[in-house]
Parts: structure tokens; sequence; C-alpha cells
């Protein structure tokens, strides 16, 4: 299966944060029967805003991401389990040679980004009675507004400029490449000014593509399945006079929103009944009435960068969620969503510090185990690693050197990777509400897990480095005999800590679920 993503806007990004994590750490959808999906996952990141701080993370983790699963599975699309099995490609990836595309995550905005507001509608060549109707429509701040730094809250502005998503390059490609088992996920807050027209935007050319004769497969993509999760409300920002951007006009931007949403996008099922006729097939809507902590009130300019908070992990799940819903509940006739689902999310504990054990028994279930072995590896490469080269496993062919550990690949992985997973982890820690599934304060691999003690006793050892290292000898030792992992240090390293830490794992937490 292919999904492509958009991620519109800076809630888009920053939904994406945590899916790579979850990804990373070898979190997969399932099928009916409870086997890991073959996915590859195309993210498209909608954004003219593209100084934005949790653009460029996001755009770094994806780029790192793609690089470590490269170096580990090759071009392999069907990996069946492990850390980073999930592959992530670009458009460019995807397109026959030859394409003219550039080999980003990056939605093309060229048209807008570079221009004031009042000069993509060419204001000043219109007759006095229609800039006076703009005036009317659109403040002065907002006429004057660089648009390469979004929409500042304003989605009248965005609606109107977003509108050349049809014509561009990129949309023309994603819509000729898309094949009839793909599927489609949009990601977009709702209280702002990207995410708020983009989404709608989006949805309508993918659904009236029966209309644009540009597209060779319009049948195809106008029926496509289409998920969406809605962000509504959830951190704060500071009171700033000077700035555009109010906490006070959150709500009430929610609400007109929605109101246009049902009208045109989403519908409303009473009783059973629709209503309205949805052009969505799963509808996933997100929110917190507790506020973050507050953010600095950065309408663009300073390039916005908020600290990680645990809806953008419970976001992240909604994508998951929608992969695992079953063809045949996912249908859609001329554009319009047959029987569609709508869902929210809910903690199991309402508590202001979470931990893994506060969410419901089936994202425990689904990411837990995953979340917690990639902890753990993290630990084990970052603490002990060094201490082990030169004996045990890494003598096995193929041998495991010091070298290893200068090579680009390790460098991308432990410079860049695991330190951006450290960051984002002190980020929700912070943050308000709290999440904190692990404990930063400790090298110790017992003490590591919020909430969750390793089991010990008089005859259960208490899990340590050394009990790792003595798993991942016995593990390789058993590989050795199949030859595996070929000439691959990379990939025999993650496969025996994937297989030693499943067997560690069940053994000594198996109470996170």
């Amino acid at each position: 299966m292919r999904l492509f993503l958009f991620l519109v806007g800076g809630t888009g990004s920053r939904v994406m944060r945590p899916l790579v994590m979850q990804l990373a750490a070898g979190v997969r959808p399932l099928d009916e029967n409870g086997k890991p999906l073959s996915l590859e996952l195309i993210p498209i990141i909608v954004d003219p805003h593209k100084a934005n701080e949790d653009l460029k993370r996001t755009d770094n983790l994806l780029r790192w991401y793609r690089q470590i699963r490269e170096g580990l599975y090759g071009n392999q699309v069907d990996v069946e389990k492990g850390f980073f099995s999930v592959k992530i490609s670009t458009m460019s990836d995807i397109l026959p040679n030859g394409s003219n595309l550039s080999d980003t995550f990056l939605f093309n905005l060229g048209a807008v980004e570079s221009r004031k507001f009042q000069d993509f509608i060419a204001y000043n060549t219109l007759d006095s009675s229609n800039q006076a109707l703009c005036s009317m429509l659109f403040s002065d701040y907002q006429l004057e507004t660089k648009m390469d730094i979004g929409f500042v809250g304003s989605p009248n502005i965005g609606s109107v400029a977003l509108n050349q998503f049809k014509d561009s390059e990129e949309f023309k490609q994603f819509s000729n490449a898309f094949q009839k088992n793909d599927r489609v996920f949009v990601v977009s807050s709702i209280f702002g000014g990207t995410g708020a027209a983009g989404y709608p935007i989006i949805v309508k050319n993918i659904r009236n593509a029966a209309n644009n004769i540009m597209i060779n497969n319009r049948g195809d993509l106008r029926d496509a399945r289409i998920g969406a999760l809605t962000v509504l409300p959830y951190f704060n920002i500071q009171q700033d006079p000077n700035s555009p951007i109010s906490r006070a006009d959150f709500i009430s931007k929610t609400k007109s929103a929605l109101f246009y949403y049902h009208d045109n996008l989403t519908g409303l099922r009473q009783n059973g009944i629709d209503t309205k006729q949805s052009k969505i097939n799963a509808c996933y809507y997100l929110g917190d009435e507790i506020p973050s902590n507050p953010y600095f009130n950065d309408p663009g300019g300073n390039g916005q960068r908020n600290d990680a908070h645990v809806v953008e992990y419970a976001g992240a799940l909604s994508i998951l969620d929608f992969l695992q819903i079953p063809d045949n509940q996912l249908t859609t006739v001329n554009g319009n969503a047959q029987n569609p689902i709508y869902k929210e999310y809910g903690l199991a504990n309402d508590k202001m510090t979470l931990t893994l054990k506060d969410f419901g028994l089936s994202t425990r279930l689904l990411v837990n185990k995953q979340m917690i072995k990639f902890h753990l590896a993290y630990m084990y490469l970052t603490h002990q690693l060094r201490s082990d080269i030169g004996r045990g496993y890494t003598q096995d062919k193929p041998e495991l050197t010091n070298g290893f550990m200068t090579t680009s690949w390790y460098t991308t992985l432990s410079s860049n990777f695991y330190v951006a997973y450290r960051q984002w982890l002190q980020e929700m820690k912070g943050n308000q509400r709290s999440f904190v599934p692990f404990n930063l304060d400790t090298d110790k691999l017992s003490e590591c897990i919020m909430d969750v003690a390793a089991k010990s006793g008089f005859f259960k050892s208490a899990i340590d480095y050394k009990t790792l290292l003595a798993v991942l000898n016995k593990t390789s030792q058993e590989a050795v005999k199949t030859s595996q992992y070929g000439s691959n240090v990379a990939h025999k390293l993650f496969s025996l800590l994937d297989e030693a830490l499943d067997k560690l794992v069940d053994e000594k937490f198996n109470a996170v679920v």
C-alpha cells in the first residue's frame, strides 16, 4: 500500500515528527489478520513558510530517516519488521526517471511564497470598485502580508492563494502517479490559516479530478480513499498586541471552519443517516482543552518553533489507524464517501503528566512495545556499544569494528537522528500537558521506562547491558548459520537488536499493555 500524506501548515509538520519516531521504532499498521502491512509513505509538506523551524526540523527528520533506512534495506519496500522498516519516499522517488521534480518532501508553492497577497491578486490593476470590495474582504495587514511567512492565521488569504495548487506541476505529477489501491491522508489544524484553508482545497481538487483533462487516471483519483486529521486548538501563545495571532480567536475560527467543513467537506450523520454528503472516508478530530505552555507569539518572521506536544503524538496514531481500516469500509462513489467514519481520541487516564500506560488499550498494543524497544536500542548504542566492540557478536561476520562508528551512516543515526529523538522527548516532558514515556536522567536500562519497572526476583536478573549482550551473542550465533546479513554491518546490528530486545521486553516489561 502507498499512502500520500499531505502535511498542511505548521501543525502538519509537527504531527509528522512523532510519526517518524513511531516508524523508526518499528511501529507498523496491521491488516485484518494482525499482520504488518506492506507500506510506502510519501509525505508532501504543503506550507509556503519554508523558514518555519517546525517544517525544517521535520524535513531534516524525513531525510535522515530515508538515509538510515537505505543503509539498512536498500530500496526494498516489503520489509516485514524491524526498526525503520516502513519506506518513506519523496514524490521524485516514485516517478519515472526523467521527472523534473526536485528530490524533496516540500510542495513547491513558488507562485505564492515570494509575493505579497495584494500582488498575488493583482490588487493595483483592479478598478476602484473592485479595490473597495477587496478592502472590505481583506484588512490592510492581510493585503500587505508577504506570504513566505504563511497566512498568519487568516484562512481567507490561504483559500485564495492556495487555489493555484491544482495547476502546480507537483499536483499533476501526484495525480498521474496515483494508483487505485493508494490512499490519501491530510493533516492540518483548523484554528490557523494555512491548514484551515489548505485541507478543503486539497480534497476538492482530488474529488474534482474527473473534470481535469491533464490527469490520466481521473476516476481512480476522484474515488480515492481519503482520511483526514483535523487538529483543534491544543496550544497556547503569549499575548502580543502587535501580532495578528491571538489565542482568543482560536475557538471562533474553529467554529467557523467546522461549519464550513460540515457543509462542503465532511458532512454529518444523524441516527445513522447522511444529512450531508461527505468527501472524506474517515475523519479524525483531536484537541486538548488544557492549554500548553505559552509559545512565543510569532506570526512567522522569526521561524515559528513550537515544543513537541502529546496531542501531536496522538495525532500521528490517526494515520496508523486509517491504514488499518479495510478497503471495503472506505468506499467512494462519484467522489462521495459511502458510510464515512468519524473518530475522536481519548486518554485512558486524564492526567497532567502522562506515561505510556495512560493511553487506551489499542494504542498500547500497537505502539508501546516498539517504542520501548527503540528507546532501549538508543540507550545501548549511545552508552554501551563502543565498550562491546571486539567481543561476542561484534566478532561474528560481518565484523563490527570501531571504524563502523565513524561511517556517515552511523553519524547520521547518532549525531542527527538520535539527537533529534532526545530533543523531541525533552520537549514533550517540559510541555503541558506533559508526556514522559522515558527517564532521560539515567543510563541504566532497568530505570529508563517511566511508570514500568523491569521485573526482577530471586530467579530473574534485572535487565542491564550485560544481559542484553548475552542475548545479542546468542541471537548472533543462531543467525551466523544462515549468513543472512551478507556484508551489511548496519543491518546485522539493527536486526540483532530488534530480535534480542523483542525477547527481553516480553520477558521483563510485559506489563506495558
